[in-house]
């Protein structure tokens, strides 16, 4: 069994924010990178796989710059067998199309695989279609939002999040997935003080864009500019002291002034 686990790194929730460093290359300080929640739900689910089995190899890929070397020694700490990083540090690719381009050239070059796992999402951008173009991109079947996997006879079979409930669904191999933050793979595994130490260590080998045999194009869409939401300039009103019909009298009163409809209220 050959999985490959897409990982991204995106700015630290904690990180200071900054509209124009929204890229993690664009960072000085590598603990402002952090590897995609979600993707840690796919590792977790590709080693379970490979623990039950007895056998196989787990590779972790990621595009982007040198700081998320950080994120792809941090899939081997958690037992990766192998990482790849494809080289983004000058951020030239960050549309999703170019993007899911990439990885499923990336995909090619490493040659046989039987599973392509995904996080459900990027908790940054969050719009969970890098599993379904990377699956059209190489005509694989695709099951998105994966909570509990199972094997029958060279085939996948899933229970995958539905509205309202879970639907049970099989595909044949290889195939790609994205994995639910819930159900079987909901609590990805913690590492150990030595096995990190050991990872930091190990060398990842970087493939360049130009080698993946892609012909880029300038993407229909580009993100043109990130701002921070305009301050709010409403002020907050508090009634905290005296009876209760006055207060509910006065807060009335309050609306009215605002030119909100309360109703039958006069």
């Amino acid at each position: 069994m050959n999985i490959l686990v897409f990982v991204k790194a995106t700015i630290d929730r904690n990180a200071p924010l900054d509209p124009d460093e929204t890229f993690p290359g664009d960072r000085d300080d590598k603990s402002d990178v952090m590897t995609n929640n979600y993707d840690k739900n796919a590792i977790e689910a590709a080693l379970r796989i490979i623990e039950e089995k007895g056998e196989g190899k787990v590779t972790a890929v990621c595009l982007g710059s040198d700081m998320a070397d950080k994120v792809v020694k941090e899939a081997i700490a958690m037992g990766c067998h192998e990482a790849i990083r494809i080289e983004n540090s000058k951020a030239e690719v960050t549309h999703f199309y170019s993007v899911a381009k990439i990885l499923a050239a990336a995909a090619k070059k490493v040659g046989e695989f039987d599973l392509l796992l995904f996080g459900m999402q990027s908790y940054d951008y969050g719009t969970a279609t890098m599993a379904p173009m990377v699956s059209e991109f190489l005509d694989l079947p695709l099951a998105c939002w994966v909570e509990k996997i199972a094997f029958n006879d060279g085939k996948v079979i899933v229970d995958k999040v539905i509205e309202g409930g879970i639907r049970k669904v099989e595909v044949k191999m290889p195939a790609v997935l994205s994995i639910a933050s819930s159900g079987d793979f909901e609590e990805p595994r913690y590492t150990s003080v030595r096995r990190i130490m050991k990872a930091s260590k190990t060398a990842v080998p970087v493939w360049e864009i130009a080698d993946l045999g892609i012909e880029e194009k300038k993407p229909s869409v580009e993100f043109d500019d990130i701002e921070e939401p305009p301050a709010r300039t409403e002020k907050c009103v508090i009634f905290d002291d005296g009876d209760a019909s006055e207060l509910v009298g006065e807060l009335l009163g309050a609306l009215k002034e605002k030119g909100l409809n309360i109703g039958a209220y006069k």
